[in-house]
């Protein structure tokens, strides 16, 4: 075979070489795309920034971050099944990185900036798995598991040991329905006599783990280390919180001590709030932590239909948004006889019933029940959770 026929046939081949790479290329986006739908389907709760690409030498390449080793697992074992050749640069975000909300509510974004919209809030004390460790902000998943950006003055790193000791710690969570104070000693009240505002359900450690009172408070810690005096009347034991059996009552009370506080998107503290948030926090104070967002709190518990809403029973969750679609926009929490509370321009009251003169006509999809349902998926009890006990 001469010098040209040679040339003639590798050129002939490249294209050959070319298709075979685009196939394969192909097929692992594919794969990647699956895995997605399947074991990734909501950015809210789960980072998969997988993707697959050829590199300058025209290797198939598969990197990316994956906060999830389910699906990262997932991912691999796809790959492997369509018999696909690549290197593998996915990279699993950490799961022994901690910190922990050091002021009363923090708010977390969506990007790491501050003219980004804001996706939640998380309280004093509540601990945090950090997925970026950044300079101004770092991306952190909470405990229900929603994924967004906090400031790093609004955090206190803590390593694994610290997260342990934490756990086995004598600790307070505040259950006073209104906004108290960490006073600077047992008995000073004066406008600059404050340590730190706190909330109901920020969580508050005791010094040496001993519980001291003084002229009827308690001498606590905070989580980057100030110390502080709250009213004993404001707080209570964590494990005593914790060990509630769920309570309607409980719920509604903290739900309707909020009557008139403003909406605020991404609001999910006492101080503001949007509509998802009344429920997380009227819920938490009863010891259960639910999903973040209405859409998401939608597809937990046991559903019940809109025509039926005569059988909803006081605490369950009224789910309403777009009739044609079924998206759901809104939540509210159910009291009796077609009422609810519910965060809307401000927390207030109005009712399911066509005849009740507090009837809003926003349509109304269905109602979920969380009673009985908890430990069901996006329904947790904060005694069974691992990062709290």
């Amino acid at each position: 075979m001469n010098y040209l026929a040679i040339i003639a046939l590798c050129v002939a081949a490249v294209p050959v070489y070319a298709q075979s790479s685009a196939n394969m290329l192909a097929k692992a986006q594919e794969c990647i795309k699956d895995v997605k739908a399947e074991y990734a389907p909501d950015g809210r709760q789960i980072v998969y920034d997988i993707k697959a690409y050829n590199n300058n030498e025209g290797s198939l390449v598969v990197g990316g971050d994956v906060s999830d080793s389910t699906a990262m697992r997932a991912t691999v074992k796809a790959l492997d099944e369509a018999d696909i050749d690549y290197a593998d640069k996915i990279n699993l975000l950490p799961y022994d990185k901690w910190a922990q909300v050091r002021i009363s509510v923090a708010s977390m974004r969506t990007a790491g900036r501050h003219s980004a919209e804001m996706a939640t809030q998380a309280l004093m004390g509540t601990p945090l798995r950090v997925l970026h460790k950044g300079g101004d902000w770092w991306h952190v998943q909470t405990p229900d598991g929603y994924i967004a950006w906090i400031p790093s003055s609004s955090i206190v790193a803590k390593t694994p040991a610290e997260m342990k000791e934490w756990r086995q710690a004598r600790r307070f969570i505040v259950s006073s329905p209104f906004q108290t104070r960490a006073w600077r000693t047992p008995t000073t009240k004066g406008l600059r006599d404050v340590v730190s505002d706190l909330v109901n359900g920020c969580i508050v450690t005791v010094p040496g783990n001993e519980v001291h009172v003084t002229d009827g408070r308690i001498g606590v810690e905070l989580p980057n280390g100030r110390t502080g005096f709250v009213d004993t009347d404001d707080l209570t034991p964590i494990e005593t919180w914790a060990a509630q059996n769920f309570d309607a009552d409980r719920i509604l009370d903290i739900a309707y001590s909020m009557e008139g506080t403003p909406y605020l998107w991404g609001g999910t503290s006492p101080k503001a709030l949007d509509c998802s948030g009344l429920a997380k926090v009227s819920y938490y104070a009863n010891g259960l932590i639910l999903m973040r967002d209405a859409s998401q709190q939608a597809r937990t518990g046991r559903r019940i239909e809109a025509a039926n809403w005569r059988s909803c029973r006081p605490g369950d969750l009224l789910f309403f948004g777009n009739a044609r679609t079924g998206k759901v926009t809104h939540v509210a929490i159910y009291d009796h006889d077609g009422n609810y509370v519910h965060s809307s321009g401000r927390v207030k009251r109005n009712s399911v019933d066509p005849e009740s003169e507090s009837y809003l006509d926003t349509p109304f999809l269905h109602a979920v029940r969380i009673a009985g349902n908890e430990e069901t998926p996006g329904i947790t009890r904060a005694r069974n959770h691992p990062w709290y006990f």
